[in-house]
């Protein structure tokens, strides 16, 4: 929903929390779940609609709406319930719950042709949702997995990002809204740290990218420039900066001096865990899964150590001391336990208010992990409430 006093700024949760691999499960996500958050949101918060939704669609979902007729009943029924959209998910292609993801939430990636195309189709649907005044956004993966990443991957990557920089440029003057596609670092990634963004901005997209506008899309060179710089831009996720030891509000001013669009803001918390010469505690192997990738960064007196997953840490990283930083969304408003603790002390009002100078406006809750979440108490709508209103606070 709008945030009182920055008009253009909107709150919403991302839906990727909830099942949606078919058209059904994401209208159930919709109209079933997300209608029970917003009504203990507003009242934890004494605020009334309509309220914005951070939705996801998979692949499958997304073809069953574009079907002729379903766009127009999907829209109807949103206005109906007071809601409205400015922002998706277009990271996970497939399913994304009660099934193993790990890596396979990298497949496909950007150098292959189905992640074109679902981006190309979620673009779609998204301008024909959008209220009239609102900008669009959607977060999509960090290019490619780390250790899938080759030359001839990044080179087929950068045509299919500046193609797609392309085809939001047509929306926009087709359609007179505007949409921006969020590259989303996270560890393990081909853009895993904001260095790695800044560089694949600057030595990747505005160099070949440009090219290929000028030489496929007839672009000038000054168009080529602001239609990447315009449609292309970043997802600032406030659990992978915590993981890899960055300090959001520092990254948000790295990009803004850079030029780089911040196009959204997620947000959550990662585990942050004091391990001394005896190994990790026992209670952080509850957090180890079969579902998603749990990567870990340790900071030790030698530097950081970098694993893949949580139980590669566990085995191999046993006897490192130091603080050990995992890649499990959980709330902000969730303050760990026992040796347990979290990075939720990194989203600070400065950082919010840096966000804001810096021109974002989206500004959406992930705590995709609620249903592998061993702490969780109560049900997955009240915790999502609880960290809506924990971030409305500090918002408004």
């Amino acid at each position: 929903m709008r945030v009182p006093g920055l008009p253009n700024v909107h709150l919403s949760y991302c839906l990727n929390v909830h099942p949606g691999r078919t058209l059904a499960e994401a209208e159930v996500a919709i109209f079933d779940r997300a209608k029970r958050v917003f009504e203990e949101f507003g009242r934890r918060a004494a605020v009334s609609g309509p309220f914005g939704l951070g939705m996801w669609f998979s692949a499958e979902a997304a073809r069953e709406l574009g079907e002729p007729g379903r766009l127009a009943e999907f829209r109807h029924r949103l206005d109906a319930a007071g809601f409205y959209a400015f922002t998706f998910n277009g990271f996970p292609y497939g399913r994304f719950h009660g099934t193993r993801v790990k890596e396979k939430v990298y497949q496909p990636d950007w150098s292959d042709d189905a992640r074109y195309d679902y981006t190309d189709r979620l673009a779609g649907l998204l301008v024909s949702l959008l209220p009239e005044g609102v900008n669009g956004s959607i977060s999509t993966l960090p290019v490619t997995f780390r250790p899938w990443a080759t030359e001839e991957k990044i080179a087929l990557a950068v045509q299919k990002l500046a193609d797609t920089a392309a085809l939001l440029d047509e929306l926009r003057e087709d359609c007179g809204r505007e949409v921006v596609l969020a590259l989303e670092p996270e560890p393990g990634c081909y853009l895993e740290r904001t260095d790695d963004a800044v560089r694949f901005f600057e030595d990747q997209l505005l160099l070949r990218g440009r090219e290929r506008l000028i030489e496929e899309h007839g672009y000038t060179k000054e168009e080529a420039e602001d239609a990447l710089r315009g449609h292309l831009g970043v997802c600032l996720d406030t659990t992978h900066c915590g993981v890899m030891f960055e300090d959001p509000a520092e990254v948000v001013e790295r990009l803004r001096s850079h030029g780089i669009r911040i196009a959204k803001i997620q947000f959550g918390a990662a585990l942050s865990v004091q391990v001394g010469p005896d190994g990790p505690p026992q209670e952080l192997r509850a957090f180890s899964d079969e579902v998603y990738l749990h990567q870990v960064a340790i900071r030790t007196r030698d530097g950081i150590r970098f694993f893949l997953d949580l139980p590669e840490a566990l085995e191999q990283g046993r006897a490192l001391a130091g603080e050990w930083r995992v890649h499990f969304h959980v709330p902000l408003a969730w303050a760990g336990e026992g040796p347990i603790g979290t990075t939720s002390g990194q989203v600070t009002s400065d950082f919010l208010a840096a966000a804001v100078r810096a021109g974002v406006e989206h500004f959406e809750s992930e705590i995709y992990t609620l249903d592998v979440f061993p702490a969780l108490r109560g049900s997955a709508e009240s915790v999502l409430a609880q960290d809506l209103a924990w971030l409305w606070e500090r918002l408004s």
